[in-house]
């Protein structure tokens, strides 16, 4: 028996013995009698169980220690690991927990997202498993062998992990700072999370440049070139040298994204020397029906190259930035 049915048969005990002292004062009455007292003691037993019953309805449920919902966060299941942050966000919001107990949860939820923020795969890798027969349209969407991409679970897992950095974000806690780093892609709300924990977030940011994560390099770099102003936390020097290193991308999406920034900025006109040779030579090429809008590379489709041209366009004709 568990601790409830144990608690039961205590309460329930008083009840059982009289109904068997009943039954047993009744087989030792003479026949008519012990018919009489029979029947006494069956109506009897009737409301006895029903007590028995109600009284096992009351029991509260065994209550779950915080050592178990920190057990928990470290499952293997994406499932198993979001009721245990579900159950230690109801502890945390619950009268008067105790501080050790907060302390260990806080501990605890920001551990779990560093753990989720290991989802972040290498381009590498990420490449790999697009090749699978279980993903749908790309890396993202890859779900087990032989499963199909479950677009209701991908949902899911999103708004269990929006809602886990929304908590950890509630901590203010400056130890959060390398999980909050590592989640810089989830939204403008990071941001302004590690803005209020001061410059001691900006190293664990500009860790992420080195990231073999193509998203999280483009994110981290977005990041830093918002810390110039008005917050100045990161000099302009250092800023142009950024972005200058990070049109040598390995990644082509991140040039772009390079390219962009630098055509909305207000010193757009010190890139001017760089994009040149960007626009001749990266080497990244797209298959298409037809070369790219502005009639360059040949018949072929460049689109760092591209974008690199539309930005020297805007910034000598002194046009607004925009890539629509």
């Amino acid at each position: 028996h568990d601790a409830n049915d144990h608690n039961l048969l205590l309460k329930g005990r008083p009840f059982i013995m009289r109904l068997q002292k009943l039954l047993a004062r009744a087989s030792n009455q003479p026949h008519n009698e012990s018919k009489d007292s029979q029947m006494r003691a069956y109506f009897l037993a009737v409301p006895i169980l029903f007590l028995v019953v109600q009284l096992a309805a009351q029991q509260p449920p065994e209550r779950t220690t915080v050592s178990d919902i920190l057990k928990k966060m470290g499952s293997s299941k994406m499932d198993e690991r979001e009721n245990a942050f579900d159950e230690g966000s109801n502890l945390l919001a619950s009268e008067n927990p105790a501080p050790k107990d907060i302390e260990r949860l806080r501990l605890g939820m920001i551990g779990l997202l560093t753990s989720e923020n290991a989802k972040n795969f290498p381009d590498e890798e990420m490449a790999k498993v697009a090749k699978t027969s279980g993903c749908g349209n790309g890396a993202d969407n890859c779900a087990g062998d032989g499963e199909a991409y479950d677009e209701d679970a991908d949902a899911e897992s999103s708004r269990y992990i929006q809602r886990l950095i929304s908590t950890v974000e509630g901590f203010n806690d400056e130890r959060a700072i390398p999980a909050l780093a590592g989640a810089v892609c989830w939204g403008d709300s990071v941001t302004k999370a590690l803005l209020a924990l001061g410059d001691k977030a900006l190293a664990p940011v500009l860790e992420q440049l080195k990231s073999r994560n193509s998203s999280l390099r483009m994110c981290s770099l977005d990041m830093v070139i918002s810390l110039e102003a008005p917050n100045h936390l990161v000099s302009q020097l250092r800023i142009k040298e950024l972005i200058r290193s990070s049109l040598n991308d390995p990644d082509p999406t991140v040039r772009s994204s390079v390219i962009r920034a630098i055509d909305c900025r207000k010193d757009r006109q010190d890139f001017v020397p760089l994009l040149p040779e960007v626009a001749k030579t990266d080497p990244f090429i797209l298959p298409a029906d037809g070369p790219a809008f502005d009639g360059g590379d040949g018949g072929k489709f460049y689109p760092v190259r591209a974008d690199a041209r539309k930005a020297l366009r805007h910034i000598q004709n002194n046009q607004p930035c925009g890539f629509e």
